[in-house]
């Protein structure tokens, strides 16, 4: 199985990398013109089209036109998804492996033609682990003013794990089929500071559109709330690699969709669910599990807090509010959250060695009043 992941290191701008990305965004406009202008339809004709026209207008190798027209072309077809002007505003530069070298922490770029530029990579301890780590390869490189990161692959060999875990995501906490339980509700208290320090300042200064461009540029709220997620998600996956289990999430589809303007909401419900990040969690442990060589699957959402894991039955009427209910068929007595994580446990396919936790009860079985060992 084939595992990548991006690494971010900082560099030092100067004249020269400032004109590179600079040249590279100006190409890929130039690209996008001539994109739409003549109606060239795929990323490969696209690269014949302006592969001598770019290198003579600016002094660039062969190797330019490759990325220019994989990310012109990339922008063409967002964007004729999005009914918008496609621009590449940006500076940025993308690279893949053949097209840059990397000597421990100095990193060659291609520049103009016959030249090359070396870009000492500033890094910490997680770095360096990658830099020295002979059984990574290196994919492509996209640089920005400010940050490059280059993306390590390797081939991870699938595992059989000894059970599943499944895990129920809700806005304030994340919960497994053991009954671990993640608290999320800094992530709600985040959104919910910065969003009464906007108001507040909207309130004071509304025609200050400097200050609207300070806000809308800032990525604080944005950056606490990654660093949250990522350590949520790194106790996850190395809870799953200690104990040799699969993971089994959720597919949540469709939820904002579902609280959109005119449903009957407050406006104050409809953002705290346009702001919950529950795929931003489930793309860490994600990706964090597949370099682990943990095994992720996802399965349906429905139903999973209404039917009792005991004996099967679905309780329709079960509410929001409602955190723990009495079973009326067998009578056992179900938290919401747990419940919900042992079901969608059960619905996960992945083959383990030991298929049924110790103590849990198989589907089949439930449906028996039969205890499955």
């Amino acid at each position: 199985m084939k595992v990548v992941k991006g690494l971010e290191f900082s560099y030092q701008s100067t004249a020269q990398t400032r004109e590179l990305v600079s040249n590279f965004r100006d190409m890929v406009n130039d690209a996008i013109r001539i994109c739409l202008e003549e109606n060239v339809k795929g990323r490969l004709r696209l690269r014949d089209r302006i592969y001598k026209e770019l290198q003579l207008r600016y002094t660039v190798g062969s190797r330019f036109p490759y990325s220019v027209a994989e990310i012109a072309w990339s922008i063409v077809k967002k964007h004729k998804l999005w009914h918008r002007r496609p621009y590449a505003k940006k500076l940025m530069l993308k690279m893949d492996s053949r097209n840059y070298s990397l000597d421990y922490s100095i990193l060659s770029l291609p520049f103009r033609k016959g030249e090359r530029i070396f870009i000492p990579l500033q890094y910490g301890e997680y770095q360096r682990s990658f830099l020295i780590d002979k059984t990574l390869k290196r994919g492509s490189i996209t640089m920005t003013e400010t940050a490059i990161i280059i993306t390590f692959w390797r081939d991870t060999p699938a595992t059989e794990p000894l059970r599943k875990v499944g895990y129920d995501l809700n806005e304030k906490s994340i919960v497994d089929g053991d009954g671990t339980i993640q608290d999320l509700s800094k992530v709600a208290r985040l959104h919910t500071l910065y969003g009464i320090r906007r108001s507040g300042f909207y309130e004071r200064h509304p025609r200050d559109t400097r200050l609207k461009k300070k806000f809308a540029s800032s990525t604080r709220e944005k950056e606490r709330v990654s660093q949250f997620l990522h350590r949520v998600s790194t106790l996850i996956v190395e809870k799953a690699r200690a104990n040799n289990e699969a993971i089994v999430l959720e597919r949540l589809k469709g939820i904002r969709f579902a609280h959109q303007k005119g449903n009957g909401e407050r406006k104050s419900t409809r953002r705290r669910i346009a702001l919950w990040p529950f795929r931003q969690l489930q793309s860490y442990v994600e990706y964090k599990a597949g370099w682990a060589g943990v095994p992720v699957e996802y399965v349906s959402p429905a139903y999973t807090s209404k039917t009792c894991n005991v004996c099967g039955f679905i309780n329709r009427n079960l509410k929001l509010t409602d955190r723990s209910w009495l079973c009326p068929s067998c009578g056992a007595k179900l938290d919401r959250d747990l419940n919900a994580a042992i079901n969608i446990e059960r619905r996960g396919k992945i083959r383990c060695l030991g298929e049924v936790r110790p103590g849990a009860r198989g589907k089949d079985e439930a449906v028996k009043r039969n205890d499955t060992r």
